[in-house]
């Protein structure tokens, strides 16, 4: 059954056009895929499907019978709730149903009016079709699902680490049992045990749903049709991931070969016309100027800008740069201790683990922007600390990226900024736009090109790769690798972290553990 039909959809924002007449169609059971660079508009798309976008033209068609569980990378909710209370709230119309049944239970007890009797009864016989008797048996069975004993089921949301909230919304939706889940950039933030469960739970999810995601090895594993945003249009390839990358790269080659056969045709035509206009072959040449005026000529392939990010090196001749002892960091009550850690000149060390249990806490503290419960951290006194958090936060959103940094290094022209955001994957029109107007991606490259223009001989990154593309992961992958200073890295992105690190910890039991 056909879901979701979208035809001929365009879109456009101030200097690029997104899609233009695009179309796809969502059927029952596809496990769909949205994939495209930062700035694509993919998160844009999954807005248009929602209904809080419109199109410029096109239509966006659902089936009447569909209904929509959403979760976007920056869901808020109720921290107070429970767990219980949380997932009951699936259910808020069924309980409301009950309530408005009741009532007229108890105005017929005081009237006997029959009328208040027969409308009480339809409410019931809608609630037992709706399964609303079965409703704690099906709450149930969600909580031990999540792998959570029934006393700690009343645990507050607030509780519980960013990757098991995540599970206790997708439990959520799980048993609002939506015909399509759309999800954008569900992984973000979780980390690999987390990444596991979600994947196995979407591969065992009967209906269709749409995900963005960079996450490559994700998307290997879930998705059965792929969505590629670029070139400004949308192309639904009705395979796997890695079977989408090799047509992909076929269908490119073939496509740039046909637009250099065309380009090779038109010089040659408008070298005819230019020689024979005005002579005896003035009609032959006329003739082929028509031909070229109502030619369909193919669009120019876009010229892929690829980030090439460099970190500048600040010498320094200590063995050690960092020593930790004891360091207990939190709020009101500690998160996490590090007994005793040691990073050397040019050693490059990953702390995995979930979400909201101290790694960025502990980043902070290191930098003394969280004081610490107990114990120190010291820094060699040669280090120079280059640092990239996982928020993003501007002075003035309203700058754009060649302001916000000719802003911070007063001595640069705009010219030299500009190269430089070039040298980090951004064109001249993104780094002319707003900041508040770029993609998460595209934001999150201006931070790594502010990283790059800042010498230093310690980087510490916290989650560099949320919203970052494929491509751009890769570049920073390979910057991190040639870096020949030291390096403190936090991230669940095993594919990312693995060929950079020296050492990996994982945070367990309030406790850094050595892998």
């Amino acid at each position: 059954m056909e879901l979701l039909q979208v035809k001929d959809l365009t879109y456009a924002v101030p200097d690029k056009q997104l899609y233009e007449n695009s179309s796809f169609t969502l059927r029952s059971n596809e496990h769909m895929g949205i994939v495209g660079k930062n700035g694509a508009g993919k998160s844009t798309l999954l807005k248009m499907l929602l209904g809080t976008v419109l199109p410029d033209a096109g239509a966006i068609s659902w089936n009447p019978a569909a209904t929509l569980g959403y979760l976007d990378q920056y869901v808020d909710m109720d921290q107070s709730l429970t767990i219980n209370e949380f997932l009951t709230s699936a259910y808020q119309d069924l309980f409301n149903t009950e309530k408005e049944m009741l009532k007229l239970y108890e105005k017929y007890g005081e009237t006997g009016d029959d009328q208040l009797l027969t409308r009480a009864a339809t409410y019931q016989e809608q609630l037992e079709i709706k399964g609303f008797y079965q409703v704690e048996n099906d709450i149930n069975k969600a909580i031990t699902g999540l792998g959570i004993s029934d006393g700690d089921a009343d645990q507050t949301l607030s509780s519980l680490n960013r990757g098991d909230q995540i599970k206790v919304i997708l439990a959520k939706l799980l048993l609002e049992k939506p015909s399509v889940l759309i999800l954008d950039e569900p992984t973000n933030y979780l980390d690999q045990e987390h990444i596991e469960w979600l994947t196995e739970y979407l591969n065992a999810f009967e209906n269709a749903f749409i995900i963005v995601s960079h996450d490559t090895d994700f998307l290997s594993n879930i998705a059965t049709c792929i969505c590629d945003i670029d070139f400004g249009s949308i192309k639904k390839y009705h395979s796997n991931y890695t079977d989408f990358l090799k047509q992909k790269a076929h269908l490119s080659e073939a496509y740039q070969s046909q637009f250099e056969a065309q380009q090779r045709k038109i010089k040659e035509t408008e070298a005819f016309i230019q020689k024979n206009i005005a002579g005896i072959k003035t009609k032959m040449a006329q003739g082929r100027r028509k031909h070229l005026e109502k030619m369909d000529r193919l669009k120019e392939p876009e010229k892929k800008i690829k980030s090439n990010f460099s970190f500048k090196l600040m010498p320094q001749s200590s063995p050690n740069v960092m020593m930790i002892d004891e360091l207990s960091v939190g709020y009101k009550e500690s998160l996490l201790t590090v007994r005793d850690l040691q990073v050397k000149k040019g050693e490059k060390i990953v702390i995995t683990g979930a979400d909201g249990l101290g790694k960025s806490t502990l980043v902070k503290t290191l930098l003394s922007i969280v004081p610490a419960i107990s114990g120190k951290a010291q820094f060699s006194p040669q280090v120079v600390v280059g640092y990239h958090s996982q928020e993003i936060e501007w002075e003035k959103t309203e700058w754009t990226p060649i302001e916000a940094l000719a802003n911070k290094y007063t001595k640069l022209t705009y010219e030299d900024v500009r190269r430089e955001l070039a040298k980090c994957g951004l064109k001249r029109e993104i780094a002319s736009k707003n900041l508040y107007m770029l993609s998460g991606g595209e934001q999150s490259k201006v931070k790594l090109c502010d990283l790059t223009m800042q010498p230093s001989n310690f980087l510490i990154l916290d989650e560099p790769t949320n919203h970052l593309d494929v491509d751009s992961r890769k570049a920073l992958q390979e910057a991190l690798k040639s870096f020949r200073g030291s390096v403190l890295l936090i991230s669940n992105d095993e594919q990312f972290y693995s060929p950079v690190a020296d050492h990996v910890y994982v945070v367990a039991d309030k406790h850094l553990i050595k892998q």
